[in-house]
């Protein structure tokens, strides 16, 4: 199960969070097959978190690409500043 971090989110979330980041967000059939069954072997998930997960997947890589823009936006600002 992810951590308490994801308090109050739905399971699903916390794990295709932690799914992404183990993968650095290189997603493929592959690896997504083995880490989804290999959770289910611990602990089963719903119909519903099954079908959640594609979703999930979208939302999450959206998010990672937000976060790599602020950072992107903050590096340029930082370097637009050192240059003047």
């Amino acid at each position: 199960m992810p951590d308490d971090s994801y308090k109050g989110l739905p399971r699903i979330y916390g794990i295709t969070v932690e799914y992404i980041s183990h993968v650095d967000a290189q997603v493929d059939e592959e690896s997504l097959t083995t880490f989804y069954r290999a959770y289910q072997e611990v602990t089963p998930l719903t119909l519903g978190e099954l079908w959640a997960i594609p979703i999930m997947l979208r939302l999450i890589l959206i998010e990672n690409l937000r976060r790599i823009i602020t950072r992107l936006e903050q590096d340029k600002k930082e370097r637009d500043l050192a240059n003047k």
